[in-house]
């Protein structure tokens, strides 16, 4: 899939025809976390389980890729291989152009007894982006680099 754009608007939908109530948002990974390990298009199991468990409100959230994003990447790449980068970086800065306004990441979850019970769905894409973006900065958690809309 290259966009989970449909999806995203799918588990709102659902999620509201199960009568939970929707906060736009990502669940902070610092709770104790129980990931879902099955499969992505079981999505509507997770919903059922929330309603079952008597979860009320779905925290859901998604990265969308923006220019900005790659505006910052761009700079990132040229500062740590200076003007001469080499091309395979630009072609890989250049690659996600075609990506830019797409939904690459959903992320939802519910809060139980402080425990906290979270879905995540990411694009190859996405994944391809995140990675590029570890080895650019350094940094081990990339999670709060998308936009949340």
């Amino acid at each position: 899939m290259t966009d989970l754009a449909d999806r995203f608007k799918e588990i709102v939908a659902a999620a509201g025809r199960q009568s939970l109530l929707v906060f736009p948002g990502f669940v902070d990974e610092d709770l104790p976390s129980v990931w879902w390990q099955g499969n992505p298009d079981d999505w509507p199991d997770f919903l059922g389980i929330a309603k079952a468990e008597g979860a009320r409100t779905l925290f859901v959230g998604r990265a969308v890729l923006e220019q900005e994003d790659l505006q910052e990447l761009a700079e990132w790449v040229e500062e740590k291989s200076g003007p001469g980068s080499s091309n395979g970086d630009r072609a890989r800065l250049k690659e996600f152009e075609r990506y830019i306004g797409l939904t690459g990441e959903i992320r939802m979850g519910w809060i139980k007894d402080g425990v906290a019970y979270l879905f995540q769905e990411r694009c190859e894409w996405y994944e391809d982006f995140l990675d590029h973006m570890e080895e650019v900065e350094g940094e081990e958690d990339l999670d709060d680099f998308g936009h949340s809309h």
